[in-house]
């Protein structure tokens, strides 16, 4: 004979809670947040080239073997800050991209935060940059900053998707894949940074080149509504 399992009606009875991070996984958070700030707080005050990985290991306050098993080297300390700039930065421009303004302006907001890097630490996002092409292909955050340009990109497509609808000014030109547009519009924003890096091109002038080229794309994407 089978029985069935008795279900407890007691509804005083509470669920069972998450355990509480422990004294060595504190001590770990606590260091990873250290060594962080003190990598961003030096990479902008000196720039890259200037600072040491004793230099952001003194100002953390850990030994240099701590650093690195957080982070292997110096250029991985600047991708890990760097990620952290570039995926705040994703979430603000994606909380304000449908905001007032054309579809320029949408995608300049979600571009800012690497246009903002360009201007103030054009070394750093060379540094950053070349990371991200170049990098140990095993590198942690080499794969979390490919991810981010993934999401970025994917936000872009989603700006531009919105020229699809029935109600907008322009309309996308059916043959579009907007996968494509949107990683174009992202390359113009890379080869913009590195003329910048070499002197190719004035950093006050970046945000007026950039535009023009988002303008310029999207002209080529899109066919006045109406026609088809």
């Amino acid at each position: 004979m089978t029985t069935t399992p008795k279900v407890s009606t007691d509804r005083t009875s509470s669920p069972i809670q998450p355990r509480p991070a422990g004294r060595r996984e504190r001590s770990k958070h606590d260091k990873r947040a250290r060594i962080h700030a003190a990598a961003a707080k030096l990479f902008a005050e000196r720039g890259y080239s200037a600072v040491t990985t004793q230099d952001v290991a003194d100002e953390a306050d850990v030994a240099i073997g701590t650093l690195f098993r957080y982070a292997t080297s110096k250029p991985e300390l600047l991708t890990m800050v760097y990620n952290t700039t570039l995926r705040d930065g994703i979430a603000r421009g994606v909380s304000t991209a449908e905001a007032d303004g054309d579809i320029s302006d949408q995608i300049m907001r979600l571009l800012g935060p690497l246009l903002d890097s360009g201007l103030q630490h054009r070394e750093n996002l060379a540094v950053y940059q070349r990371e991200i092409l170049f990098g140990d292909p095993d590198g942690a955050f080499r794969a979390e900053a490919l991810r981010l340009i993934e999401l970025l990109e994917a936000s872009i497509a989603t700006v531009l998707g919105h020229l699809a609808q029935p109600d907008a000014e322009l309309r996308l030109r059916p043959e579009v894949d907007v996968t494509l547009a949107a990683r174009s519009i992202f390359s113009a924003l890379h080869m913009e940074i590195i003329r910048t890096g070499l002197g190719r091109e004035i950093a006050a002038d970046l945000p007026g080149t950039l535009r023009a080229e988002i303008e310029l794309l999207v002209r080529g994407l899109t066919l006045p509504a109406g026609r088809s």
